[in-house]
């Protein structure tokens, strides 16, 4: 979990939302800093579904490690945020808390991140 020293709130994307994807500016006026970690699951692409030929994840804690952009916010920032996410995401995809292993670190925080939602029509 987050030290004292960490942001209260954590956002992980791993697809077209990460800084320098197509998407991103869905979230680019989302105040925080972004880092690089990992996040146990599988990762693909969507062959069905609202979110057809989209990028796909699954939470799996003995999946592999998936690469993930987190955004660590202050308190607070993200709940301004979430209407909208979720709207973009729309029926593809839930949002739902997973563990996040931080890069160059030790550290783990837990986060939001949109898993695929394999029985949205």
């Amino acid at each position: 979990m987050s030290d004292a020293r960490e942001p209260a709130e954590h956002f992980a994307t791993y697809g077209t939302l990460m800084p320098g994807e197509e998407n991103h500016w869905v979230v680019r006026s989302i105040r925080g800093e972004w880092r690089d970690g990992t996040v146990a699951g599988w990762a693909y692409q969507l062959g069905f579904g609202p979110a057809e030929g989209y990028p796909g994840f699954t939470a799996d804690p003995d999946g592999q490690a998936v690469p993930v952009a987190v955004l660590s916010c202050e308190p607070g920032v993200l709940e301004k945020h979430w209407r909208d996410v979720d709207d973009f995401e729309g029926a593809g995809y839930r949002r739902i808390e997973v563990d996040v292993q931080l890069s160059n670190t030790d550290g783990t925080v837990r986060a939001w991140i949109y898993e695929s939602d394999p029985e949205a029509e």
